[in-house]
């Protein structure tokens, strides 16, 4: 682990997931505009080296391509042109052949419907961004991931709102306020982050949980916007990536994907309660946290029977002294039969969802009779939002069950401070995994645009990061870690074989 010191910034925390794949940024966004500089400077906040997409020549190929098409007025901002395609497609392509890089693009357009937008700009916003969704899969296949950032309401960007008007959209938020500078920049870091290695065509809607539609409770006056935290008057903001003087209680720590959790919390400076129901594992793992210099209690469960869930929690916060966030990785797999699979989907109901759930409410109460804030972070997985692989039901629905949950419980429990996310992997490569297996690697190259299945650490950086305060801005959210495989890679090619990188192909 080591740390260095941009310019205008505190010192950055830089474990093995946080180091950037490279520091060359080019950005293509419309010169002069608030939200070109704005974006300018939060790059520049962290050490890139921004450089901007304009002029007749192809630019040479950046390890970080961020496009930004801002200009929905229904947020309050200034229109803004569409996207230059050809010019895009030509630096995609020359990072294409380099085969690596990462792309991002930062909109302020969304599924919703404003009533005073502008029908045909908001139309032309969701056409570039249904075309950038397109590219995302043929650029996963050729080692460049590309993502999108969804950005709400954020002053900074240029948005401009009447007092009435801004009162009336954060009401309408689970957070109850705009969008900080520092949210973006942490997402911005995110992307170009090594731990991002096998997430693409993903949208990160960092907006204040403006998709769980919240219907808001009268009220006698707006909420007041909340100041940001960015650094504007040179104080040197501490990197909201750490989890120093937190306590994360790490469910399914005895391996896999929760040991990858437990070990990235300690890395950013956590200390963790480790619980599973194999306690030599967990002695063990607790050894290798403390030799970080990190504190690690062990506690054993069974988490097959609900009832355990909230002793659990209980156990956790007194050995502790408080718990700050919970990782839920335990879980199970396991396939349904034919005839009567009831007693499976029983087993994975209760303790993919149920004991979850069960955490969840012992921790909120925890929360709120203390005053302070949590955050939670599910692992839940692909599985919840499609079914690739035949007699999983019983799994999907358990996991389904979890994720929905989980947006639910975020929206009761934002009154309480407390924020909640689920992460959705696909094929992840685990001690159980047999990487060796050809349904594994079949499904593999066909599903995966990226070409390989998701490492257990790739997973435990995106939980880290919703834990801690980078990710203040995020909840309720439902985020894919499965190298692109939702963009349908399983599909034959069904037309004319050529693709937007092969030369000649115009868009």
């Amino acid at each position: 682990m080591t740390e260095h010191t941009p310019p205008g910034a505190g010192p950055l925390l830089e474990t093995d997931s946080l180091a950037p794949v490279g520091r060359r940024v080019l950005l293509e966004s419309p010169p002069g505009a608030d939200h070109t500089r704005a974006v300018r400077e939060l790059w520049e906040r962290h050490g890139f080296h921004v450089t901007d997409g304009e002029g007749a020549h192809p630019p040479r190929s950046p390890d970080v391509y961020c496009v930004v098409a801002i200009g929905n007025e229904a947020l309050g901002a200034r229109p803004s042109p569409p996207l230059r395609r050809t010019h895009v497609t030509r630096v995609l392509k020359a990072m294409a052949r380099r085969g690596e890089g990462r792309a991002v693009m930062v909109t302020d357009t969304g599924p919703h419907i404003h009533d005073d937008a502008e029908p045909e700009a908001a139309a032309q916003r969701a056409a570039d961004h249904a075309w950038w969704q397109h590219l995302a899969k043929h650029c996963a296949t050729r080692g460049v991931l590309a993502n999108t950032v969804r950005v709400g309401y954020a002053p900074f960007l240029g948005h401009a709102l009447t007092d009435e008007a801004a009162g009336e959209l954060l009401r309408h938020l689970v957070t109850r306020r705009p969008v900080a500078p520092h949210e973006l920049a942490a997402a911005l870091r995110l992307l170009a982050s090594r731990g991002f290695g096998n997430v693409a065509g993903e949208t990160l809607p960092l907006d204040g949980g403006l998709d769980a539609s919240v219907v808001p409770m009268p009220s006698a006056r707006p909420p007041r916007p909340a100041a940001s935290t960015a650094a504007g008057d040179g104080t040197a903001v501490p990197d909201p990536f750490r989890l120093a003087g937190r306590v994360v209680l790490v469910t399914g720590a005895s391996s896999g994907i929760g040991a990858s959790i437990a070990r990235e919390c300690a890395a950013r400076g956590a200390d963790v309660v480790l619980a599973a129901r194999r306690r030599p594992e967990l002695e063990k793992l607790a050894a290798e946290v403390r030799e970080l210099g990190r504190t690690a209690w062990v506690l054993t469960a069974d988490l097959t029977d609900p009832a355990r869930a909230a002793g659990l929690a209980h156990e956790a916060w007194e050995i502790a002294g408080g718990v700050d966030a919970l990782a839920y990785g335990a879980g199970a797999v396991s396939f349904d039969g034919p005839g009567d699979n009831s007693a499976n989907r029983r087993q994975l109901l209760a303790l993919n969802s149920l004991s979850y759930a069960g955490m969840c409410d012992a921790l909120l109460e925890q929360w709120a009779a203390a005053g302070r804030g949590g955050a939670v972070a599910v692992v839940s997985s692909l599985a919840a939002v499609s079914a690739p692989v035949a007699n999983l039901a019983s799994y999907g629905l358990s996991k389904a069950a979890t994720a929905q949950f989980t947006t639910h419980f975020a929206t009761s429990a934002a009154r309480h401070k407390v924020r909640a996310n689920s992460v959705l992997p696909g094929f992840v490569r685990t001690p159980m995994t047999d990487v060796t297996n050809p349904a594994f690697l079949e499904a593999t190259n066909r599903l995966v645009p990226t070409g390989r299945m998701s490492e257990a650490t790739e997973v435990a950086a995106l939980v880290c990061y919703l834990i801690s305060p980078a990710a203040a801005g995020l909840t309720g959210t439902q985020l894919r870690v499965d190298g692109g495989g939702h963009c349908l890679a399983g599909l034959p090619n069904l037309g004319h074989p050529r693709t937007p990188f092969e030369e000649g192909t115009r868009l």
